[in-house]
């Protein structure tokens, strides 16, 4: 710019004016104008096509499909009643006749809307259909019951008609469906028109706008510059404000759901809890709201109201407690998993208990992937259900499962808790006294001497068989008290590793030897006297090395070993040269009465769950390593004593001397 001279703008049209910005200007004018105008007449346009397919095409479309529907099924009716003579035939046959010409008015009235080739085929239509309809009339077919020769001659003459009116009916559905599918391509075609001039205009707009800003590039970028700035001022502080609402939005609403949770979660007591879920979805969201819960066999059985007067709890009240016929709306709900506002139709008002306005808004209740029931609410009248709303109830419901599936499943424990304590019961006094008393006349008739050498054998397998009943005993109660969460009693002492290692060789070494098995132990130097329960530890040892007798094969080895361990414990271990455990089986060895294929009816599947019970309650731990193929080793460890002078152990079975 020239100093001293005026400075205007350069979208001032005046006599000093060119073309370089008269131009343009004019160009970005038309430009801007017709990318307003444009789109309202190609809308418009669309809008009309779209109005004659969805109010003339597509009813006349659904009304032809319906009259063929009808038309197919007229022949069976005239026959099943040609055939059994039953005047029911007759009447459906009546019943589609009148559906079929209610169709046909509805035709007749959008024919003249429809474009003179498809008015022509609905002419044709008609006139086949009436043929077909006449020949009906004239041949007696639903008049009486003809002669079965007379109806088939008369049938088989009348058929071509028949066939006249399907195909008829069938190319008017064809040709309508025609004109929806060319219809619906030139509005394809239009809004394509539409992109590409918008484009095109767009681009001549652009280059309309380079040229006038090449004109005053300083001011242009000036005015750019101080116009992005704004903007993104402006932007910025409505993307503030939306986060803003948005984030006061999700927090009341989180807020809420969290309430509502800890509300929920304060109590196990499950009619409580679904009482609680129905009086706060009314105190925050509905005005009436009512929880239907799942029986056994799939009914709903009304298990809370809630009302926000208190008059209309009561009306309602009539239903509390009762077996619902379950609509077909609501089992829908519950099938689909998923939130849906249902009209109030008089099946759904009856289920309700009320009539209701407004439609009702069901949400099925469900919680690891089952179906507990439904909880379904009706809106204030102030305000109506919106997707927020409903987005809103259906996680409320979510929590609400939660909650209700959490007490129920507390039910169920408790339940099983006092199944559990009364099996203890009978095992442990019911199942004890007389095995006691087996036990007392077996070792009674021991002493007898009227008792001959066979008899005594078989006494001798009564007390064994005695003695394994009652250590299976022993081993449920254990095995009771674990599944109940506590730990088993022990009585811990100061007790020798080498002591213990003995009496487990010598009480496995028959077994050992007749099954052809190298049983052997090893106590590394150092190891200290530990300090457990011996007979508890001892149990531990004797189930180790009976497993590991079950899978050993002959001429195989087992080895238990001792040395000490860091934090002042003692390890043992047990090795066997078995074919050893499946890797997917190793997580469930320590499981109650797990047993793998090869053990089956070997014993209960107790031994390990107690093992590893025995293990914990003296504060040690217990776990296995295995590979299929190559043996098994199982690890377990005992607080050592802690007054042990930790001097050193024998280091072999064969150096050990012989118990007394």
């Amino acid at each position: 710019m020239t100093p001293g001279r005026e400075r205007r703008s350069f979208w001032r049209v005046g006599p000093e004016s060119t073309w370089t910005t008269v131009l343009p200007v004019a160009f970005i004018i038309v430009s801007l104008l017709s990318l307003v105008v444009l789109p309202l007449v190609v809308s418009n346009h669309t809008a009309t096509m779209r109005s004659e397919i969805t109010k003339v095409a597509d009813p006349a479309r659904r009304g032809v499909n319906q009259i063929q529907i009808d038309l197919s099924s007229e022949l069976d009716k005239i026959i099943a009643f040609q055939v059994t003579g039953q005047e029911q035939y007759r009447r459906e046959y009546e019943a589609l006749y009148a559906h079929e010409e209610q169709n046909r008015r509805l035709l007749q009235k959008l024919a003249p809307q429809m474009g003179t080739e498809i008015a022509g085929s609905i002419n044709d239509f008609f006139i086949a259909s009436a043929q077909w309809h006449a020949a009906v009339r004239q041949q007696e077919f639903v008049s009486r019951k003809l002669p079965e020769e007379v109806f088939l001659a008369r049938l088989f003459e009348k058929h071509p008609v028949y066939e006249s009116s399907l195909r008829s009916a069938s190319d008017l559905e064809a040709a309508i469906q025609g004109s929806i599918e060319d219809r619906l391509a030139r509005i394809r075609d239009a809004e394509r028109l539409n992109l590409s001039l918008t484009m095109i205009l767009t681009m001549l707009a652009l280059t309309s706008a380079l040229l006038v800003a090449g004109l005053g590039r300083q001011m242009r970028l000036l005015a750019r510059e101080a116009m992005r700035r704004r903007q993104e001022a402006e932007r910025e502080a409505a993307d503030a404000k939306i986060a803003r609402t948005a984030a006061e939005h999700e927090e009341r609403r989180a807020a809420f759901l969290a309430a509502a949770g800890q509300e929920l979660a304060a109590s196990l007591d499950l009619p409580q809890t679904i009482a609680r879920l129905a009086r706060i979805t009314v105190s925050n969201l509905a005005e009436v709201c009512v929880l239907d819960m799942r029986q056994g066999d799939g009914t709903l059985q009304r298990a809370a109201i809630a009302h926000r007067k208190a008059n209309g709890e009561a009306t309602m009240s009539k239903k509390s407690g009762q077996i619902l016929d379950t609509p077909e709306a609501i089992a829908n709900v519950m099938k689909q998993h998923a939130p849906r506002l249902i009209g109030t139709a008089s099946t759904i008002a009856s289920y309700f208990g009320m009539e209701s306005p407004h439609p009702i808004l069901v949400v099925p209740l469900v919680s690891r992937g089952e179906t507990l029931g439904v909880v379904a609410a009706i809106a204030r009248a102030d305000h109506p259900f919106t997707s927020d709303d409903v987005a809103l109830f259906a996680e409320l419901a979510r929590v609400g499962s939660l909650a209700i599936d959490n007490a129920r499943l507390y039910l169920d424990s408790q339940q099983a808790l006092r199944a559990r304590e009364e099996v203890l019961a009978i095992v442990s006094h019911d199942l004890r006294n007389p095995l006691n008393a087996v036990k007392l006349g077996a070792s009674l008739l021991a002493h007898s001497d009227a008792i001959s050498g066979d008899d005594r054998e078989q006494l001798e397998i009564i007390d064994i068989s005695a003695n394994r009943m009652a250590d299976l005993i022993a081993d449920l109660l254990d095995v009771t008290r674990l599944e109940g969460g506590k730990r088993l009693p022990i009585e811990p002492a100061r007790v020798e590793v080498e002591a213990l290692f003995v009496e487990a060789h010598e009480l496995f070494r028959s077994q050992a030897t007749a099954n052809g098995i190298d049983l052997d132990y090893e106590i590394e130097h150092g190891t200290p006297p530990v300090y457990a329960d011996e007979h508890r530890v001892m149990q531990v040892l004797s189930n180790l090395i009976g497993n590991a007798l079950k899978f050993t094969p002959a001429h195989g080895t087992i080895v238990y070993r001792s040395k000490p361990d860091r934090d002042g414990l003692v390890l043992f271990s047990v090795a066997d040269s078995g074919p050893g455990i499946p890797r997917e089986n190793l997580k469930d060895i320590f499981n109650p009465y797990w047993q793998a294929k090869r053990a089956e009816r070997m014993g209960a599947g107790l031994g390990l769950p107690i093992a590893k019970g025995i293990v914990e309650s003296h504060g040690g731990k217990i776990w296995v390593e295995s590979e299929a193929g190559k043996g098994t080793t199982f690890y377990f460890t005992v607080p050592a004593d802690r007054d042990a002078a930790g001097t050193p152990n024998v280091r072999r079975a064969a150096e050990s001397p012989a118990p007394r």
